[in-house]
């Protein structure tokens, strides 16, 4: 195994080398103020990610730079995504959401890229995962706060959507966790401080899958199992395959044990909501609707290849599209189409789809490759495998990709898409 693969806080570049002078500092306090506050502060959030790519920008571009800048395959895949989905919103303008889409995808490609470009070092990577999950760790606390209080019916997130795109952050914020303390425990020798460090991400890690749990998201639970198999199969040890099922009987009997202590408290009322059986037979029948509505829309709507614009699926007219048998949806549920890539083909057509998948591909082939290297046990692969893994799976039965969770699973694919390049090219900005 190689295990130089493996890139902790103790990294060989040293934090303090590759912080030189004020601006460089600020951009990348800025990043790391931006991941803690993104699932709970939506002004700061906004102003440190403005800030952020500002001072980017003014600490890289010139036109030297511009003339020497040849984009890669990932590069060529981020702007084959900006492409598709500006000639969408401008094919289809004006429209009722108007540059919504187009500033959402806005916000999540730029910080892929620039993560991508920036040439942060191991340890500021490192602090990077630390801001994201700790950020979402106090987010958690204000969310059983709200619950508790009973500002809020369900446990969400204050500031990454609805519960459904709240669990798929959560989710994605787990299997960061998972990554880190597996690498600890299979890839290195622990020192004392390595020891302190694994114990606390052993516990941001059993908040979130507690926090998971409680949130009763179907499609979070498949794709964070799902993603936790996969990993067990790749790896395939026995004793972390053990530890999988005393963890699977420990999460199981707090939860159970959690509900009893809470019995009528607004946790319990929340999972007999998001679990009784009318709601899942009401939220089964949305999906199914969804689905055949995007599908009649693509097929029937005369927009296959632009689609008909970014965040703008509730504008769908179904007087002009037939239905055998009829449509049984409701017009205020015409929010998205209840699958990330029907969704994205409806929005933003083939072209647009392609792009997405493009993207998809690239960083799925670096990811495999790593694994065939055996270059898998670093934390990064594992945070990029969940931010791959779970917006799709999750998406696949319901939200879109957009939104704050598509914020923190780009960042996160563009930490580990930027490790090989930087060992490649140290000088790369």
């Amino acid at each position: 195994m190689n295990t130089n693969a493996h890139l902790s806080d103790n990294g060989a570049t040293s934090l303090a080398a590759a912080m030189q002078g004020p601006a460089a500092k600020a951009e990348f306090y800025l990043l790391c103020v931006l991941l803690f506050v993104l699932p709970t502060m939506e002004a700061p959030k906004t102003l440190a990610l403005v800030l952020y790519l500002l001072v980017w920008i003014g600490r890289r571009f010139s036109i030297e730079w511009l003339r020497r800048f040849r984009p890669d395959v990932v590069e060529i895949s981020l702007l084959a995504i900006i492409a598709a989905s500006t000639a969408s919103t401008a094919v289809n303008w004006p429209y009722p959401n108007g540059i919504k889409g187009l500033r959402d995808m806005l916000r999540y490609v730029p910080l892929f890229w620039c993560l991508y470009r920036a040439g942060y070092s191991n340890t500021q990577h490192y602090l990077l995962a630390n801001a994201a999950t700790w950020g979402l760790i106090m987010g958690l606390g204000v969310a059983v706060v709200e619950l508790m209080a009973g500002r809020r019916s369900q446990l969400e997130l204050h500031s990454a959507g609805v519960l459904t795109q709240s669990a798929i952050y959560v989710a994605i914020g787990l299997i960061l966790a998972f990554g880190m303390v597996l690498t600890r425990w299979l890839c290195t020798e622990k020192s004392n401080g390595q020891k302190a460090s694994q114990w606390a991400w052993i516990a941001a890690l059993t908040i979130m899958t507690l926090a998971l749990l409680i949130m009763s998201s179907r499609g979070a639970w498949l794709a964070a199992g799902a993603t936790v198999l996969l990993i067990a199969l790749t790896i395939n040890r026995a004793k972390l395959w053990m530890v999988l099922a005393v963890v699977a009987v420990l999460a199981g009997s707090i939860l159970l044990l959690m509900l009893k202590l809470n019995a009528g408290g607004a946790i319990t009322v929340s999972i007999q909501q998001r679990l009784s059986g009318e709601r899942q037979a009401v939220s089964n029948l949305y999906h199914r609707e969804n689905m055949r509505l995007a599908l009649a829309q693509f097929r029937q709507g005369g927009s296959p290849w632009f689609g008909i614009g970014p965040r703008n699926y509730g504008s769908i007219d179904r007087s002009h599209l037939s239905f055998d048998p009829p449509l049984r949806l409701p017009e205020s549920q015409l929010n998205h189409a209840h699958n990330l890539f029907l969704t994205k083909l409806v929005e933003e057509g083939v072209i647009g789809l392609a792009a997405f998948l493009f993207f998809l591909g690239v960083v799925a082939h670096a990811l495999a490759t790593a694994w065939r290297r055996d270059a898998w046990c670093d934390w990064r692969w594992f945070a990029a495998l969940g931010a791959l893994a779970v917006p799709v799976i999750a998406g696949s039965v319901n939200t879109p990709f957009s939104q704050e969770h598509a914020m923190l699973a780009m960042a996160l694919m563009g930490v580990y898409m930027a490790a090989p390049r930087r060992r490649e090219d140290p000088g790369a900005v």
